[in-house]
């Protein structure tokens, strides 16, 4: 469960931004709204965020500058890109800007509020992940101006404290976990983690799902809307799919191919759908 969260709305279409503000507010959240990229930037340097939604295409300054000001100030809020037709070239262009997710303007309302909250529970994870890192991190600090005759299990104690400071509480394991592995492709499905040829893949939530259905009908082409209701969970029209999904794939590319302009794993049937081909 997500605690409730600082979010900003950004877009120049005010019936958006009263209704995304009130479903948003309705969930437990604190919203705040901007109608332009300029209004946004300018909170930037006032306020933080948890998480923003913001509008890709805007008079002025788009969705994908908005988001470059953003990780300037390097701050780590996460961002879900509001799309319409049309704008695949820049939703490609702000990949590497760490976008946690693209949506339609069209999406039901539970799918707006599902991908918020799984935004803001992979925040909270890197989170704890950084404190932890901190807390050891000043437990070696410690450790080092002790006397060097200090045994191992005072080492032992001060990472255990460190550890229990920042790590999370202890869930209880899913009744259907699972690992899925083709050829040298190892996906755990519990952990949502990757690994391919022996190296793990730095992969968001989105990235995982995406190569977890390709995974789970390897060999077999999935086409644009169902990639993305086997990954994202809901319904769209082929054109919106197409729209949504290959920011992803080819951000997935990036990260799994040895050569990603030259695919070997991740095939694309071009207008159709992809194939993810992995030799055992």
């Amino acid at each position: 469960m997500t605690q409730p969260a600082q979010i900003l709305v950004i877009d120049d279409e005010q019936n958006i931004r009263l209704t995304l503000s009130a479903l948003l507010s309705r969930a437990g959240h604190t919203v705040m709204v901007a109608a332009s990229g300029e209004e946004a930037v300018a909170m930037f340097d006032r306020q933080r965020f948890d998480l923003m939604l913001v509008d890709l295409q805007m008079p002025g300054i788009n969705g994908i500058q908005v988001v470059e000001a953003l990780r300037q100030r390097s701050i780590d809020t996460v961002v879900i890109v509001l799309t319409g037709h049309g704008s695949l070239e820049t939703a490609i262009e702000g990949i590497h800007y760490g976008i946690f997710d693209y949506m339609l303007k069209t999406s039901e309302p539970a799918q707006i509020l599902d991908r918020v909250t799984a935004g803001l529970s992979d925040r909270q994870r890197r989170q704890r992940q950084s404190a932890l890192l901190s807390a050891i991190g000043a437990a070696a600090q410690e450790l080092a101006g002790n006397n060097p005759s200090d045994d191992d299990a005072h080492i032992a104690l001060l990472a255990a404290q460190a550890a229990a400071s920042a790590a999370p509480q202890p869930t209880p394991q899913p009744i259907n976990e699972r690992q899925v592995q083709i050829g040298q492709l190892q996906l755990d499905t519990w952990h949502q983690t990757a690994i391919l040829d022996g190296r793990s893949l730095n992969l968001t939530p989105t990235e995982f799902r995406l190569l977890l259905c390709l995974a789970e009908h390897a060999g077999q082409m999935l086409s644009y809307t169902q990639l993305v209701r086997c990954a994202q969970g809901y319904e769209a029209n082929d054109m919106e799919a197409g729209e949504l999904i290959k920011p992803h794939i080819h951000h997935l590319r990036q990260k799994i191919e040895p050569d990603p302009s030259a695919p070997r794993y991740l095939l694309n049937v071009r207008g159709k759908g992809y194939i993810l081909q992995i030799e055992a």
